[in-house]
């Protein structure tokens, strides 16, 4: 009876551990490295022990797997003890050689995890008070050691960090190539009276933050030299799902050599991640210190902090300007080779062009500058009354500044009743402090609309969503007044803006979640499209890869008419090279005017703090083209692609199965999210495929759509000539292997 736990736990366990789950990681620590250099990489996450390699960004790298690391918690501990126990007492009483030489391999697996178990335990005995603090995390309880040689040609940049499993790719995170000497924390160093010492500047200073943990670096520095001390720590790791606010909140601290305080910064501006900028005022010792605000720390609190009299942009003004021209931009800040700069705009509109600078082979920090069809002009003073509110034309941009502290710009323009008008400020969304606001007044000063914060769905990684929009259809002809403040009262020559008064045109964005997927060939695999539909658009979407690679193709690459997310199927054919390739997928679109092609932008779909979900951006969508999968499902769909049904009827779909293993019986069927109107019939189909059934309830409303994921699960059974095979808990020879299979869209008709 005292086994029945521990059988318990392992059938979970191989369950889980055999479906084909895809790696996730947690964190990357270093999160960079030099050119040329060979650096000692560990990464957390799940489902990371059938490491292969990785994959970063563009950058060819030769890795080698050092070590693998599992952390249990307390439970699993005690489980796996019982096993081994249980086996041993087995082989102690078997006779058969053959038997006994499986359930020696067995043995053998679970010894490899005491080892994990007891490695972890003579670590915790080094540091006790620090073993006390951590909290066991399964999203980053998988650890591997990576040995990672950078070419010598490889460009600094933020590259994706990648990992590749025999089942699959994992999530992206940043890593760094890095331009100046990089050195790596060493315990202890959390006092002030004994931090570590770093060599002569400029450097670059990896490290993590555990629970409680300061980390204290000692450097010299001259009289005069203007310092930029720049910490990477949130943009490293974006959200943490289990901890609030949602990330590593770090806290720069810049001590003299007494120990006194002489400057702190726990974000710049309304970015978390912290920037100090001081000048020194004589030569001698310095002390910088890191932590985080409310003195947490897990191994994915991972920073790097840049040290050196290194170029750095506060801002940029204008921050942006019309499609197709020549604009001259001033830039703000210290150590900048140039105070102006000009930029050509490109066709490509609307859009971000990156702005940054270089000064003795060091590269600034990026800010965006704002590409848009419409003319744009300056904000002309005096106009901080309504008697001296500034005119503006139809479909224009003013670039402006509230300037100082109570400052208010006002503009007027004429319209028309019934006419539609779209008020906007981008300014946060452009790296600028402004927390804008609107109000809308009418020729006799009577408010009409106002705003503060209008979320921008598209921006993944803000937070604080600062920046305003009024949205009206004027009640009345005659002259409009607009009023642009900061809501806090704040101003200055940094707070920029751009505001937008117009009648918005039908457009759209396009987010794809996830970033990366595994494609077996003869098979699919699913993704979903976010439409983010501005100006009135509702029109369908059709989405096409670019250039497509040989043998991938999408499926019903349809977003209906008003749908704001479809799933699709990405295919590979049974001819497809197994390979590892980025797609680019777009969207076209009938937006009235035009014709409108829009890039579907690669996203991770990741959640702040227990509650919160965001589409962080990736630089690339990859798929990693493998073998085929145990089964395939082909499932038939009317000539448009999408099933219309009635409210209380029936879905009946053809199912075609070819299977590429013997043996097998049937497969389980689960739809992924369904909207409550859409249940399955049967949660089975037959081995050599049928008819599957969707059920539309009664209930559901006209006019209501959906794409839902149906899922597919198998399971392959172990013989006892298999090498892996239990011959003493035969329960785990069950491999149960998950897929997708389709993803359907449906329309409720009358």
């Amino acid at each position: 009876m005292k086994t029945k736990p521990a059988l318990l736990f392992f059938c979970v366990a191989a369950f889980f551990c055999n479906a084909a789950v895809l790696p996730h990681i947690g964190f990357v620590y270093p999160a960079g490295g030099l050119p040329g250099t060979t650096v000692t990489v560990t990464i957390g996450g799940q489902y990371l022990k059938d490491f292969s390699n990785i994959h970063l960004s563009s950058v060819p790298v030769a890795v080698r797997l050092t070590d693998y690391l599992r952390i249990y918690d307390r439970q699993e501990i005690n489980r796996i003890r019982r096993v081994k126990e249980t086996l041993e007492a087995k082989m102690a009483e078997e006779t058969n050689s053959v038997v006994k030489a499986q359930m020696q391999r067995q043995l053998d697996l679970v010894d490899q995890e005491m080892m994990m178990v007891n490695e972890i335990n003579r670590s915790n005995k080094k540091n006790p008070s620090l073993a006390a603090k951590k909290q066991f995390n399964p999203q980053i309880a998988e650890r591997i050691t990576l040995e990672v040689a950078l070419p010598q040609d490889a460009v600094p940049g933020d590259c994706e960090l990648r990992v590749i499993t025999t089942n699959g790719i994992s999530n992206p995170l940043m890593f760094q190539i890095g331009q100046m000497p990089e050195v790596f924390e060493a315990e202890p160093n959390d006092k002030l009276t004994a931090p570590e010492e770093l060599p002569v500047l400029p450097v670059l200073v990896n490290g993590q933050i555990m629970p409680g943990d300061i980390d204290c670096f000692r450097f010299a520095a001259r009289k005069g030299q203007t310092l930029v001390f720049r910490a990477a720590a949130r943009s490293l790791v974006p959200y943490l799902a289990d901890a609030v606010p949602g990330w590593f909140q770090a806290v720069l601290t810049l001590y003299d050599e007494k120990g006194g305080e002489l400057a702190y910064d726990d974000d710049f501006r309304f970015d978390p991640d912290p920037v100090l900028i001081y000048t020194v005022p004589a030569d001698g010792k310095y002390v910088l210190s890191i932590r985080d605000s409310i003195f947490r720390g897990r191994e994915d609190f991972v920073y790097r902090i840049s040290i050196g009299e290194t170029p750095f942009i506060q801002s940029i003004f204008p921050l942006g300007g019309m499609a197709d021209r020549d604009v001259e931009v001033c830039l703000s800040g210290v150590n900048l080779p140039v105070e102006k700069m000009t930029l050509k705009t490109g066709s490509d509109a609307p859009g971000l062009l990156p702005v940054c600078v270089e000064k003795n082979g060091q590269l600034s920090n990026v800010r965006n500058f704002s590409v848009s069809p419409f003319p744009d002009g300056p904000e002309v003073e005096p106009n901080n009354q309504v008697s001296q509110a500034q005119s503006v034309t139809k479909n224009s941009i003013i670039n402006g500044t509230i300037g100082f502290s109570g400052d208010q710009d006002w503009f007027r323009f004429e319209g028309r009743k019934g006419e539609k008008k779209t008020i906007e400020v981008s300014a946060r969304r452009l790296g600028s402090p402004l927390d804008a606001r609107l109000i809308l007044f009418n020729a006799k000063q009577e408010a009409l609309a106002s705003n503060d914060d209008a979320e921008d769905k598209g921006c993944g990684l803000l937070t604080h969503h600062a920046d305003s929009r009024i949205d009206i259809t004027l009640p009345e002809s005659g002259t409009f007044f607009v009023r642009l403040d900061d809501l806090p009262g704040k101003g200055g020559s940094d707070y920029a803006y751009r505001l937008m008064i117009g009648e918005e045109r039908p457009d759209f964005q396009l987010r794809i979640v996830p970033s990366s997927l595994c494609v077996p060939r003869s098979g699919s695999a699913v993704a979903t499209v976010h439409a983010i539909r501005t100006g009135g658009f509702t029109n369908e979407i059709n989405l096409s890869v670019a250039d497509a690679p040989d043998g991938i193709e999408l499926e019903r690459a349809v977003i209906p008419n008003g749908v704001n997310t479809a799933r699709i199927s990405i295919a590979a054919k049974a001819g497809a090279k197994e390979q590892i390739l980025p797609l680019k997928i777009t969207g076209t679109a009938d937006c009235g005017s035009q014709m409108n092609r829009r890039i579907a932008v690669p996203a991770e779909d990741m959640m702040q703090a227990f509650l919160y979900r965001h589409w962080v951006p990736a630089q690339q969508l990859l798929i990693r083209v493998s073998e085929p999968a145990p089964v395939n499902i082909v499932l038939s769909f009317p000539r448009e692609g999408v099933f219309h049904a009635r409210p209380g009827s029936e879905i009946v779909i053809n199912a075609t199965v070819r299977w590429n293993s013997k043996g097998q019986k049937g497969i389980k069927l689960t739809l992924s999210e369904p909207p409550e109107w859409l249940t399955l019939k049967e949660s089975r189909l037959g081995g050599k495929g049928g008819v599957i059934t969707l059920v539309i309830s009664p209930n559901a409303e006209p006019g209501s759509t959906a794409t839902v994921l149906l899922n597919g699960a198998v399971r392959v059974v172990k013989k006892p000539e298999d090498s892996d095979f239990n011959p003493v808990m035969k329960f785990l020879n069950n491999k149960a292997i998950e897929f997708a299979i389709d993803a359907i869209p449906i329309q409720i008709t009358n």
